[in-house]
This record gives C-alpha cells, structure tokens and sequence, in this order.
C-alpha cells in the first residue's frame, strides 16, 4: 500500500473515531426531523410497538391516526424497527445514536475504500487533494444525530453503486439475490430514494446490455420480486401493510402541499445548509458528466435502448421537480446519493484532458470542499467546547428528568427530547401558547428566550451558560451548542 493510500486510510480512522464520539455524546443535538423516526425506534427497542407520541402529523392537517394510539404509521417502518430491533440490548437513546454513528462510518470505510481502488495509482498532487478532501467533506452528510432515514439509505444506494460495478466477479444467482434483497430493504426505508435508485440502475443495465429484450425481462422479474419483499416486509411489521400503505399515501399528500420553496429557501438548503454545503455545484456537475456519458453510450445504440432510457430519463426529471423540489428543505431526497455521486464526479474529473473544462471543474470542486471541511473542523471544535462546558447530554439529562417526571404542567421546547426517559412525561412548548402557571424549559440553542416571554415568568433554574462561542478570538456561533436551558415559571 502506498503513502497516500495509508494517508486516505487514516484520515478516514480518525473522522471514524470523531463519527462515534458524536454518537455516543449525542451532539450535535438532534434536529427537529429526528422525533419523528427515533422515538419509534425507542418504543420498538422496549417491546412497546411502532409508536410515537412525539410526532403530531396533524400539524399538516390531517390525521392518520383517529384512534389516537400515536400509531408510527405514516412512513414506511424499515428504519425505526432496524435501530429499535438492534438496540434491543441495551434501550436507549444513546445506544441508538450509537448504531447510527456505526452506519455512517460504513458509509465511510466503503467509500475510501471505493476511491482508493478505483482512481489511477499514479494521481497528481491536485486530484490527490480532491480525494482527501472529500473523505472529510461527505462526512458533513453522514451526521448521526440527524436521525432520518437516510442514515442507512445512504449505504443502501452505495452498496448497489458497488454491487452492480463489481457483478462481474459475482455470482449470478448471488448477485441477483443481493440486488432484490437491498432494494426492498430501501424501498421499506426510505420510497423516494428506491424510485431514483432503481431508475438509475436500470438505466446503466440498458445502456451496458448486450441483450435488451432480457434485461427488460430480467429487471422486470427484479422489480416484481422487490415489491414481494417490500409487502412481506411491511406485513410483518406492527401496523401491517394495508394500514401502512394507507396512511403513507396520507401523510405524503398532505407533505406535498409544503409551500416552504422560495429562492431564498432553494440557495439555503442547496447551497448554504452546513449539512450539505454547495451540494447544487456537484449535482451540476455530476449531471455535466452524466448526460455527456448517457451521449456518448446512446450514439450507437439501438432505436429500443434510445426510447427507454429516454423515458426513463423523463421519470427521473419528474421525479426531481415533483419529490426533491417540491419544497426546499426536501433537499435530502437527493443528497443521500452524494456516495455515488462523489465517486462519479472524482473519476470523470480524473479522466479530463488537460485544459479549461478541468481546472473550472476541479477549481469548483475543491471550493466546495474547502466549506465543507470549515464547516466538519466548526463543528469539531464547537464539539471539545460542548464538553469543556459541561452542558452535555450526560449532565443535562438528571436534572431534565427531575423536573418533567409525571409532572402535567411542564413544557419543554422541541430539541430537548432525547433527554427526558419516559417519552409520555413529554410536553411540548411552542413558544406562542403560554398561560399563567405553566413551567417552561427553554432549550438555549434553538429558541432564544423572547425577552417578553421572559418578562413575564419567574426563574426557577437557570442553567444557561455564555451565548457566544469564538475560536482563537474568531466568532464560531452565537449560541452554544449543548443542553443548556432555562426553567420559568409563567406569571
């Protein structure tokens, strides 16, 4: 192996031992998406159901759930029951971020191990950048306190970019089991993201085929087989499969009303959004690269091959305007390709003459690095300060539970959740609807306590700390990034 190779190898070790500290300190403190997926998993682990009581799919006006059972029935189950069923040793939040963290560094391993055998050994000093670069730039993506689905669908879509590149070396019947089982898996995790993928898949089956007719008869017969699974596996879940169907089909209605798609929005969330800094320069670039590659393979191809990765090609641009860009923040939908996506960029970027197109594509590329790589070292540094402040999760947690225990008055604010044991002890403040003699716990991070909501409330506990964080007197944030919060009494 050489120098560079053990280089790639060990960067990615010690962003691995990063991955787990974030797991098991669990920061950065979850985002608002992960009550909607974890606290299932929670229940799940406890032998309690596929429940959430933290999770009001009312709020997008409508309820799939009329019994109010707090039934987790309005996404597909995949997720919650795999972190709930491997965490069924030891029930816990912590352990549950844990396993997250332990996705997110598979993600990792197979993508530098991916890179380190596929590129030329001989690299020049730039492209050589570029890999190292994105070894810390796609961890931005792989956060395990995010807690959404793609956490593993990430890994998914990989793993069939390396089955299907590695099929020739396999087994037929091997490879084809693997394929069918991997996409049902995906198709029960996370729905958008098997349409892309298997569009994608059976795009790069046609335009490599020397057979047309039996790779549409064979991918047919795949599809048909994942659809099996993909019933079997929401049969089995706990709510079943009519009953989860149902109200996917509900709750996925109503999400596609979302009208938060602004420009503003879309230059945020694409651009800006620390967990996926410039993301629309590589998805440029990759799609560059993809249509000239979809050119070059049709040019002499048969009339049959042209119209249906023609067709197919419509369905994946559908696909985009109706489930990516239906709403800004949506965004997910699309970077939970940024494996593949990577590889494939850094491979076609390799392959370019000398000249413009190469220095513009590579000059592009090692930008957007370059944030996401301030943006992995903010965050770690934010990291060592979150624990010398010593308003952690391992110390917030006591004192949380002694105010909230079977206590009905008490309302915390939303991104205090993972502390609290009892989910059902869980009230939440919305920062609007206060009346006299309620108990507020106010999460310093993510809500600033008003000053007129302040004015109005007597302070029991106050277990705030300084709001701005600076690194060698350069200001990182302006507030901190653990548990701190205050506790108040409404007048």
């Amino acid at each position: 192996m050489n120098r560079f190779k053990v280089l790639l190898y060990s960067l990615t070790g010690v962003i691995s031992v990063i991955l787990i500290l974030y797991g098991l300190n669990i920061y950065p403190t979850p985002g608002t998406d992960s009550r909607v997926f974890i606290p299932a998993a929670l229940f799940y682990s406890r032998g309690l159901g596929l429940i959430n009581p933290l999770y009001d799919v009312s709020v997008l006006g409508m309820v799939t759930d009329v019994q109010n059972s707090v039934k987790f029935n309005y996404y597909v189950p995949f997720f919650p029951m795999l972190l709930g069923s491997l965490s069924k040793i030891h029930p816990g939040v912590k352990a549950i971020f844990f396993i997250c963290s332990s996705f997110s560094i598979a993600s990792l391993f197979l993508y530098c191990r991916t890179i380190a055998s596929v590129l030329p050994d001989r690299l020049s000093r730039l492209m050589k950048a570029l890999v190292l670069c994105s070894i810390v730039y796609v961890v931005t993506y792989l956060i395990p306190t995010v807690g959404r689905p793609e956490t593993i669908t990430v890994l998914l879509v990989f793993m069939v970019f390396l089955l299907y590149n590695k099929k020739a070396g396999l087994n037929t019947v091997l490879y084809n089991v693997l394929i069918c089982i991997i996409f049902s898996v995906m198709f029960a995790t996370q729905v958008i993201c098997f349409y892309f993928c298997f569009l994608f898949f059976v795009t790069f089956e046609l335009i490599n085929t020397a057979n047309v007719f039996k790779t549409i008869l064979l991918n047919t017969t795949r599809f048909a087989i994942i659809g099996l699974l993909f019933y079997v596996i929401l049969s089995a879940s706990p709510h079943g499969f009519t009953d989860t169907i149902n109200t996917v089909r509900e709750h996925a209605s109503a999400a596609m009303t979302r009208k938060d798609r602004t420009i503003k929005l879309f230059i945020h969330y694409w651009l800006f959004a620390p967990l996926n800094f410039g993301f629309l320069v590589l998805f440029l670039l990759c799609a560059f690269f993809y249509v000239k590659l979809l050119f070059a393979r049709l040019k002499n191809n048969s009339v049959v091959v042209v119209v249906l990765v023609c067709a197919i090609q419509f369905m994946v641009l559908y696909g985009i305007a109706r489930f990516i860009l239906y709403a800004s923040p949506t965004v997910y939908n699309a970077t939970q390709f940024i494996l593949p996506l990577s590889v494939f960029m850094l491979l076609n970027i390799a392959a370019l003459p000398k000249g413009l197109l190469k220095n513009l594509a590579s000059a592009l590329t090692i930008t957007v690095y370059a944030g996401g790589i301030l943006i992995f070292l903010r965050v770690f540094i934010l990291f060592i300060d979150y624990k010398n402040d010593r308003k952690d999760y391992a110390a917030a947690r006591p004192i949380i539970n002694g105010f909230v225990h079977n206590n009905k008055h008490i309302f915390i604010t939303v991104n205090l959740w993972p502390l609290v044991d009892d989910l059902n002890d869980i009230r939440f403040y919305d920062g609007i609807h206060i009346q006299k003699g309620d108990t507020l716990v106010v999460q310093q991070m993510y809500l600033p306590f008003a000053n007129e909501i302040l004015s109005k409330c007597t302070i029991l506990y106050d277990w705030r700390t300084e709001e701005r964080r600076k690194f060698l007197g350069i200001p990182l944030t302006n507030t901190p990034q653990g548990y701190s919060f205050t506790v108040c009494r409404v007048n």
